[in-house]
C-alpha cells in the first residue's frame, strides 16, 4: 500500500506538518484539539448539523484527496474506539430527562459508530465500499488490514483510511476514575503525556506515483502473543519486505509515561528490537483509543522528510538523519499487539 497524502487535526497545529520543526508542548492533563476555522470549508448549515468530530473527518478527508490530486476514492474505511461519544451521551441524557419521549433523532443517528465513514461518503458523494472498525485501541490497525484486503481483490485502487477519536467531559471523568490518565511526570515538561483526541486521514493507493509519500509494507495484529510468537511474526514480516531487523531506523512506540502501559514496552522492545532507536509521540499528540493513527502519521512524515527529529527519540539528543524503514509497534492493555512496517519511497 502506498501513501499518497495524509492530514491531521490534533493538539498540534492542524492541517500542517509544522510540528515536525516547531512542536507544541503541553503540561495539562487534558488537552483539547486545536481546530481549524471550519467556516472556511463548511457552510453554516452543514456545520450546524455536525459535531466537532464529524467536521474534522469531513475537512481532512476533503483536503487529503485534494493533496493527492484525486477527486473520488474507491473506498472509505475508518477506525474509532468510541465514535462520536459526545452525541451518544447527549442522546442518553435526552432519554433520561424527557422520559423517553420527544427524542431528537439527530443525536441518535450521529451516535452510531459508522456515522464517521458514512458522513464522509455523503459529503464526497462516494458510493463505493464503506466500513468502520470499532476495536478500542486497535481500531485503526483493523482499518488498515481491511484496506490491504480490499487492494488484494484487485478491484480498488484508492482507499481513504482514517482514525478518529474525541474526548468529552463525562468520558474524561469516567476514565479518569479508572486511572487511564494517571501519567507520571517525564524527565521534563516536554515528556509529559496527556489525554487527547485524534483525527487522521490518509489516502492509500495500490500503485506508486510521483506524489507518493511512503509505503506501508505490512500490517500484523496479534492477540495475547508471547514474545516468541511476536518474534516469529516480525521475522516473517521483515523477510516478506526483503529487509533485516538492522535495516529498521527506528521503532515508533506508544510510550505515554503511564506505568502499566509503559511496562509492556519496557519488556517487549528490548527483547524484540535490541538497541534500535525508540520513538515516542504521545507527549505531542496525547493518548486516545486512536492515538496509533497519529503514531503512524508521525512515522509517515519522518519517512517523507528523510529524518527523525530528536524530540521524537527517547533517550537520544540528536536527530537521526536517515529514515528509510520505520516499524510502528502498538499494544492495547497488553492484549492486542500490532506491527505496522513502513518504508521510504525515495531513492
Amino acid at each position: 500500500m502506498f501513501v499518497t497524502s495524509t492530514k491531521q487535526i490534533s493538539a498540534q497545529n492542524p492541517l500542517s506538518d509544522s510540528w515536525f520543526d516547531d512542536p507544541v508542548y503541553y503540561v495539562d492533563k487534558r488537552v483539547p484539539t486545536v481546530d481549524p476555522d471550519f467556516s472556511a470549508y463548511l457552510s453554516p448549515i452543514a456545520s450546524r448539523r455536525m459535531c466537532s468530530l464529524l467536521k474534522r473527518a469531513v475537512v481532512i478527508s476533503r483536503l487529503t484527496l485534494q493533496d493527492a490530486g484525486i477527486e473520488m476514492p474507491d473506498a472509505i474505511i475508518s477506525g474509532t474506539g468510541l465514535g462520536c461519544i459526545g452525541n451518544t451521551e447527549k442522546f442518553i441524557w435526552s432519554i433520561m430527562k424527557n422520559g423517553e419521549q420527544c427524542l431528537q433523532p439527530t443525536f441518535f443517528m450521529q451516535s452510531t459508530h459508522n456515522v464517521l465513514s458514512t458522513t464522509v461518503a455523503i459529503d464526497l458523494k462516494c458510493y463505493g465500499y464503506n466500513n468502520t472498525f470499532v476495536h478500542r485501541g486497535v481500531s485503526f490497525e483493523n482499518a488498515l488490514m481491511d484496506a490491504d484486503l480490499q487492494f488484494g481483490n484487485k478491484k480498488i485502487r484508492n482507499i481513504l483510511v482514517g482514525g478518529y477519536e474525541e474526548l468529552n467531559d463525562d468520558y474524561y471523568v469516567f476514565f479518569d476514575r479508572l486511572g487511564i490518565w494517571d501519567f507520571a511526570d517525564g524527565p521534563s515538561s516536554k515528556n509529559r503525556c496527556f489525554a487527547g483526541e485524534a483525527s487522521v486521514c490518509m489516502l492509500l493507493s495500490s500503485e506508486k506515483t510521483d506524489r507518493t509519500l511512503c509505503e506501508i509494507n505490512d500490517v500484523e495484529l496479534m492477540y495475547r502473543p508471547s514474545i516468541g510468537q511476536m518474534r516469529t511474526i516480525l521475522d516473517a514480516m521483515l523477510k516478506k519486505a526483503g529487509i533485516a531487523l538492522t535495516d529498521i531506523d527506528a521503532v515508533v512506540t506508544g510510550i505515554s509515561s503511564h506505568p502499566a502501559n509503559d511496562a509492556v514496552y519496557g519488556e517487549v522492545v528490548p527483547a524484540l528490537f535490541g538497541d534500535l532507536p525508540v520513538m515516542q509521540y504521545k507527549h505531542l499528540f496525547g493518548e486516545s483509543f486512536s492515538s496509533n493513527a497519529l503514531g503512524t502519521y508521525v512515522a509517515m512524515t519522518c519517512l517523507h522528510k528523510g529524518r527523525i527529529p530528536a524530540f521524537l527519540l527517547k533517550e537520544r539528543d540528536a536527530d537521526l538523519n536517515t529514515a528509510k524503514h520505520i516499524l510502528v509497534y502498538n499494544h492495547y492493555q497488553n492484549k492486542s499487539h500490532s506491527f505496522i512496517l513502513l518504508s521510504s519511497c525515495s531513492s
